[in-house]
């Protein structure tokens, strides 16, 4: 039964990402309990309901495997949060369930309290420091501070679903399946994770492209007023010089959507195609990128798709 309706709402004008609060209870060393604040974001949510009191146990290497559980017909894997994030969990009981749905998986996350839904701008959000990533390695992608002072880290659950299943996107390029482009463009790509800008570079690059990268939508607004700027000297279009954009939606500072809104009220820059790429459900991003001008919605990572997506610029 779920618990929490995660109804949101439309503001991508404001650069908003809402995030559900949860929190994960450890013990410190001296004994004492200790919950830490964590975030996700709402649109990786499909729904909160209470952990179910029976968890089928499956054989599995990794300890933070709680098990599988038939979940309205679908059976999805849960995964001990406290486990996999190093703290004690064998007398802090979880009782919730977060569900979540990315890079096409649907997955059940243990988490000790829901708190409520938070509206935090994206200029607010920004990357960990030394000492979280110190103590998390690379599973905290983000962090804020909260009104209260307290900081809320943003966990990167495609990682921790990553190391669950060793799993390999599908990186190979199949010239069977897809064309090669038939003239050589330059494709400005907009990722915060340096593997994804990695990987999509190697896959465009090996049928021809050449690769601009950017690393959040205010730095890819920057680059695009760069080549603008070198354009309107020579009395040229911008299209001689960028071709298309490959976008991420969830990055610090500046959203996709929000670059794309920007980008497209800009009249130098609105004739740029623009391609959201996201771990984000297809069906969530096309329910806000349509509103802000996106030409079409690739859910990572599949080599021939982004390929495809690019010989329509």
């Amino acid at each position: 039964m779920a618990i929490k309706s995660l109804e949101t709402t439309d503001k991508i004008k404001d650069n908003v990402m809402e995030l559900i609060d949860f929190r994960i209870f450890k013990k410190t060393s001296t004994g004492k309990t200790k919950e830490q604040i964590f975030g996700i974001n709402v649109y990786k949510v499909k729904e909160v309901i209470f952990k179910p009191q029976h968890i089928n146990k499956v054989p599995s290497s990794k300890d933070c495997l709680e098990g599988m559980i038939n979940l309205r017909g679908a059976v999805i894997p849960v995964i001990n949060l406290q486990k996999k994030l190093g703290y004690d969990s064998d007398t802090l009981n979880s009782d919730y369930l977060v569900i979540t749905e990315f890079n096409n998986l649907i997955c059940g996350f243990m988490v000790n309290e829901i708190k409520k839904i938070r509206r935090i701008n994206w200029e607010n959000i920004v990357a960990p420091p030394p000492e979280i990533k110190n103590e998390y390695g690379d599973l905290i992608s983000s962090i804020t501070l909260l009104d209260t002072g307290e900081i809320m880290l943003i966990i990167d659950f495609e990682k921790i679903i990553g190391d669950m299943e060793d799993r390999k996107f599908e990186l190979e390029v199949n010239l069977e399946e897809v064309e090669k482009p038939k003239e050589c463009k330059t494709i400005l790509c907009i990722d915060d994770s340096s593997m994804a800008r990695m990987m999509a570079r190697k896959t465009l690059e090996s049928v021809g492209y050449t690769i601009l990268e950017a690393i959040n939508g205010v730095d890819g607004l920057n680059v695009l007023k760069e080549k603008a700027k070198l354009a309107a000297e020579k009395n040229e279009s911008i299209l001689n010089y960028i071709s298309g954009i490959i976008c991420d939606i969830e990055m610090p500072l500046m959203n996709g959507f929000t670059f794309t809104k920007t980008m497209k009220s800009d009249p130098l820059l609105s004739c740029l195609p623009v391609v959201l790429h996201s771990s984000l459900s297809k069906s969530v991003m096309a329910s806000k990128g349509e509103d802000v001008g996106a030409m079409d919605f690739l859910t990572k990572f599949n080599a021939n798709n982004l390929i495809e997506a690019a010989n329509k610029f």
